[in-house]
């Protein structure tokens, strides 16, 4: 029984898929101190990198939700063809475009990395609010799991053999 090369990069584009649907970033607004001014935020926002990539509101999540689409079209595509290492060069460079700008998309919510976050909250302790944005903007589950969705695409991306000269040399043998 012959073994199907692109079942690693379909699942890891499937599981990116899926992820782009989940809760990306949260905003807790129970930790303001905003409560006579700004009463209906009490709790959290939750919002999925489906919602931000079809929004255009970020450019980095719409490019790596391109390159999910990309990896599950080529390797779709190629799932019945004769030369399933022709998908290897689309797939790896689409899922490392992808976790590229999912790192990104990443960086951009976490406060301690992104410098724009810093000097708010910087701003924000000289001020009568004490706000801490570490627990304002939380990063959730989605975004990881997109991004562990393209390494695996990428592992399975690699794992495809280069040619099909395998086949050929062991075609040749059984005719001969």
């Amino acid at each position: 029984m012959k073994q199907n090369s692109l079942i690693l990069p379909i699942v890891g584009g499937g599981v990116a898929f899926l992820c782009f649907f989940f809760p990306w970033i949260a905003f807790d607004m129970s930790s303001l101190d905003l409560d006579l001014v700004i009463s209906q935020l009490e709790g959290s926002i939750t919002i999925a990198g489906f919602r931000m990539a079809i929004s255009g509101g970020n450019l980095f999540t719409s490019i790596a939700f391109l390159a999910t689409l990309t990896i599950l079209g080529v390797c779709i595509y190629m799932l019945n063809q004769k030369t399933p290492w022709k998908a290897r060069s689309p797939v790896l460079i689409s899922s490392g475009i992808g976790l590229l700008f999912m790192v990104f998309t990443l960086i951009q919510f976490f406060p301690g990395a992104n410098p724009d976050l810093r000097m708010v909250s910087d701003m924000l302790k000289s001020t009568d609010f004490k706000i801490d944005m570490s627990k304002l903007i939380s990063p959730q589950f989605g975004g990881f799991g997109v991004a562990i969705g393209f390494i695996v695409a990428l592992i399975g991306a690699w794992n495809i053999p280069k040619s099909d000269t395998s086949m050929k040399n062991n075609e040749q043998e059984v005719t001969a």
